[in-house]
């Protein structure tokens, strides 16, 4: 294991726990309706049940892929992988997953 593999693996298991502990609220419906903070797409503004319907899901949708991030973090710190190059294709893939629950919410966010 290199220095790369910690400074990679200690960063996916950091974005995956932060993103995790920023959604729980969501999760839990403790956030009002606002500009701020939470899933916002039109239709979320449409009425507060819709903004709690919506930021229910994405934040769960959030936090799966938030734990495949710190399982990847993991990973990283354990499997030997032959060069940087391949490092840090992996970390490139963080924003890539994160985009995966946005896509994810608009889609549910239309359904409603």
């Amino acid at each position: 294991m290199t220095n790369l593999n910690i400074i990679i693996g200690l960063s996916n298991i950091f974005v995956g726990v932060v993103t995790i502990a920023v959604c729980l609220p969501l999760l839990k419906d403790k956030i009002q309706m606002n500009r701020w903070y939470g899933i916002r797409f039109r239709k979320s503004f449409e009425s507060e049940e819709n903004w709690y319907r919506i930021n229910r899901y994405g934040a769960g949708r959030m936090i799966f892929w938030s734990v495949v991030i710190v399982l990847i973090g993991i990973l990283t710190l354990f499997v030997p992988v032959g060069n940087k190059a391949s490092l840090i294709l992996i970390e490139s893939l963080v924003p890539v997953i994160l985009f995966i629950p946005a896509v994810e919410s608009w889609l549910y966010a239309r359904k409603l």
